[in-house]
């Protein structure tokens, strides 16, 4: 099991390695940034009041989630698998002058290098529910956590066109698991995830639906790759899926869920 837990962590470095100076360019396409921009609005809420807080972004690449935070004036400890994205992200933060406010590790999320209660907040947005376990630990008792998780029912969705009878197994095994390049993830449904990090000693205070929305919504590929796009129209896309994202009757439909929930 080590050595096949070895393998596994290699081949999910070598990938992040190889798109580590091409990530960001995602967030620079009008679908990276409507992404971006929703994320950014749901977490902003559930952010530490005080601005001495600890925050650990784990799995957090080429700083996406580090750089503001940091910018904001938290204290934040950065750590990826990828020394790529990583350097990536040192480069960023060099050029904004904070390089020295964060602190940055290479690490696996499901091997946390910290004691246990070391942070005040703890955002996951890649290490899905895997690494659920590590970061309760670190995270301090009535301390927030924010973690991505593979969506069940909207991997069903997005595999049934190609492969109905995969699409079907999702939905009719449990625990079910999802296969993309190297990384294999297990896929939950929001109730699933709540009875998971309720049996964790983690009250769930909300799930939403992220990811994914821009292949519901009829908006031509062609906008979707664009660099450049009108700003009354990014604000009409981005309201339309913040509501959906709050929206319990189509939480299935997102390629993920982001769980807020806070220690107990």
């Amino acid at each position: 099991m080590v050595e096949d837990r070895s393998e596994y962590i290699k081949g999910v470095k070598k990938k992040w390695e190889e798109h580590a100076n091409s990530y960001d360019e995602w967030y620079e396409k009008f679908e990276g940034a409507v992404e971006n921009y929703v994320d950014w609005e749901l977490l902003k809420g559930y952010l530490p009041k005080n601005r001495y807080a600890k925050i650990l972004d784990a799995a957090g690449g080429t700083g996406r989630i580090t750089l503001p935070l940091a910018k904001m004036g938290y204290s934040v400890t950065l750590c990826d698998i990828s020394p790529g994205m990583l350097n990536v992200a040192k480069e960023k933060l060099l050029g904004a002058g904070i390089l020295d406010k964060v602190e940055i590790l290479e690490c696996d999320v499901c091997k946390l290098q910290f004691a246990d209660e070391s942070f005040d907040f703890v955002i996951c947005w890649d290490g899905m529910i895997e690494a659920a376990k590590e970061l309760i630990r670190v995270l301090k008792r009535e301390g927030k956590i924010s973690i991505f998780l593979m969506n069940r029912f909207g991997a069903a969705i997005n595999r049934f066109r190609e492969d109905p009878e995969s699409a079907l197994d999702l939905l009719r095994r449990e625990p079910s698991y999802i296969s993309h390049d190297e990384e294999k993830h297990r896929a939950v449904s929001a109730e699933e995830a709540r009875e998971l990090f309720k049996a964790e000693g983690v009250r769930v205070i909300d799930i939403y639906a992220v990811c994914g929305w821009l292949d519901v919504l009829p908006i031509p590929e062609e906008i979707q790759e664009s660099r450049n796009w009108d700003e009354k129209f990014f604000s009409q896309v981005t309201e339309i899926v913040l509501r959906l994202s709050k929206e319990p009757s189509v939480k299935g439909m997102s390629r993920h869920l982001v769980l807020y929930g806070e220690k107990i």
